[in-house]
């Protein structure tokens, strides 16, 4: 029985431990239009659907209102779709909060959500968002945060230990970014009692799980070389190695790609080292990926993670992303920028240079 299957069998018998609670909403869309259409309420984008005890709902808007009923083990966050758009491209980002407290909710002609009574969303609104987006306006979404709203958010849960809106929140920004130290100390600050929840046991799983940590040794995993050939990824002894997941066809990872280059023709022989590794689908291998090395001229090891397995499990999903490690291996920081690198890399070897002249140098005894 493979690991996810005994983790998914001990969640839903975890789950009988715990009582649902019914959710009966009415919603109205405030507009002079007169809408007929379904609506759906559905789980974000980023989100594994195993943080949901009820993935996805359905209700048909008659005349601008519809109904809802469902049962819920925790309040849940979801986004809005309408059948209508399926074909269209739209993308909803605005989210919003259903809990056993919500009987009304209400959208306008564009379909953000305006009114609201359940208790969970009312805390968004009125507390989360302004703590933590301070005079922004916009319903901001936790793939547009950075480092300074990490910090906020940690804050936050810290003042309010019982909150499932810094919650879901967190679980947002872990499968954005993966694993941080910050992350790791929004866990521990929850209450006992979220901590006794089956959402925050969800997540704490997936933390476990994670192998890719700050100050922690880079993983040793197995992954193909450019013959296609089964080889464990091996971390030289450098001052520092940059490992950079891309894949082929991405055109943010072959524009920087260039950068790279000209740092590693200037520092390898210094200390520096780079690792790429691909998460090219198996269509794309051949065709794209083993030319790409070769016409790019890329003269440093490069991996194969096929269709992703390994990033996926690691939160990679956005790309170019780099860590960089220092010479035992451990990961120092993520996300590199080269100028960034560059920058301290000149000043390493700055210090290093200067140790090193100091102790070639005679001892010279100064007397007054």
């Amino acid at each position: 029985m493979s690991k996810k299957i005994i983790i998914l069998f001990a969640l839903c018998f975890s789950l009988l431990n715990y009582s649902q609670t019914a959710v009966k909403l009415h919603g109205t869309i405030l507009t002079k239009d007169n809408i007929n259409d379904t609506i759906c309420f559905v789980p974000e984008a980023f989100l594994d659907k195993k943080y949901y005890s009820n993935e996805t709902f359905k209700a048909k808007i008659i005349n601008n209102e519809f109904n809802l009923n469902f049962r819920s083990y925790y309040p849940q966050m979801y986004v809005l779709n309408l059948n209508s758009e399926k074909n269209n491209g739209k993308f909803r980002i605005d989210c919003f909060f259903i809990d056993s407290s919500t009987t009304k909710i209400s959208f306008d002609s564009n379909y953000k959500l305006s009114v609201s009574n359940g208790k969970t969303n009312t805390e968004f609104l009125k507390k989360f968002l302004p703590y933590i987006f301070k005079n922004r306006k916009e319903n901001l979404h936790f793939y547009k945060f950075d480092e300074s709203l990490d910090v906020r958010l940690c804050n936050y849960i810290e003042e309010n230990p019982d909150s499932y809106v810094a919650l879901w929140f967190l679980i947002g920004r872990f499968n954005k970014e993966g694993h941080t130290e910050l992350y790791e100390k929004c866990m521990k600050s929850f209450s006992q009692k979220m901590k006794a929840q089956p959402l925050w046991k969800i997540l704490n799983e997936e933390f476990a799980e994670i192998s890719i940590k700050e100050n922690y040794k880079f993983p040793e995993i197995l992954l193909k070389n450019i013959d296609l050939e089964p080889e464990a990824l091996q971390v030289p002894e450098s001052e520092y190695t940059l490992i950079d997941f891309w894949f082929s066809r991405c055109r943010p990872c072959l524009e920087e790609l260039p950068k790279w280059i000209d740092l590693y023709e200037k520092y390898n022989s210094k200390g520096l080292n780079i690792i790429s590794i691909s998460t090219d689908k198996t269509e794309n291998v051949k065709n794209y990926w083993q030319k790409r090395v070769v016409e790019k001229k890329m003269p440093w090891k490069n991996y194969l993670d096929e269709n992703a397995i390994f990033a996926t499990k690691e939160k990679i999903v956005s790309f170019p992303t780099n860590y960089l490690l220092n010479n035992k291996g451990e990961v120092i920081k993520k996300n590199v920028t080269p100028e960034e690198l560059e920058k301290l890399l000149i000043e390493a070897y700055k210090i290093k240079s200067y140790f090193d002249n100091y102790i070639t140098q005679p001892s010279v005894l100064i007397k007054n």
